[in-house]
């Protein structure tokens, strides 16, 4: 059998001089901070003249715990000249949504009746060789809002017109 062997531990690395340096670094230093600390404080005199006490002639009514600040903003009143503000005019244009755009009638034709099968009533609407597939128009946002959520959760991206 083997012979048991002594394990072998790394000797610890010296720290020495960096040691010493570090130590007599932060002497110094707090040597000066403790130097600042306990110098005694001189005394400069006052070349200025003391301002006079203030006398009891600038009481007021209310008591000195109070705060006034509420019955400044009642006295004090600020006229303030507002400018009406223009009313927006009125869009009148409807609002519809574009579904798709397919270069084939029949492309075009097939994805109309995806989305009769979703209950909407799409418009096919031709400029030059573009077949659209137009939805709307809308009468209220919550409608239109309605009918983007039931096209993107079958998988359709829509364009909103304003015509």
């Amino acid at each position: 059998m083997s012979k048991p062997t002594k394990s072998v531990e790394a000797p610890m690395p010296r720290l020495g001089p960096r040691l010493v340096v570090l130590a007599i670094v932060s002497a110094l230093v707090g040597g000066f901070l403790a130097h600042l600390w306990l110098r005694d404080p001189t005394v400069t005199p006052n070349t200025r003249d003391p301002a006079p006490p203030e006398t009891a002639t600038q009481q007021s009514d209310t008591p000195s715990g109070t705060f006034r600040f509420y019955d400044l903003l009642v006295e004090n009143e600020v006229d303030v000249q507002v400018e009406p503000t223009p009313d927006r005019p009125v869009d009148d244009r409807k609002v519809f949504l574009q579904v798709a755009s397919f270069k084939d009638a029949t492309d075009a034709e097939n994805a109309r009746v995806r989305l009769l099968m979703m209950n909407l009533n799409p418009v096919i609407e031709t400029r030059g060789d573009w077949h659209r597939l137009i939805v709307g128009p809308f009468e209220k946002r919550r409608e239109q809002f309605l009918i983007q959520d039931k096209l993107v959760k079958n998988g359709f991206q829509y364009l909103e017109l304003r015509r």
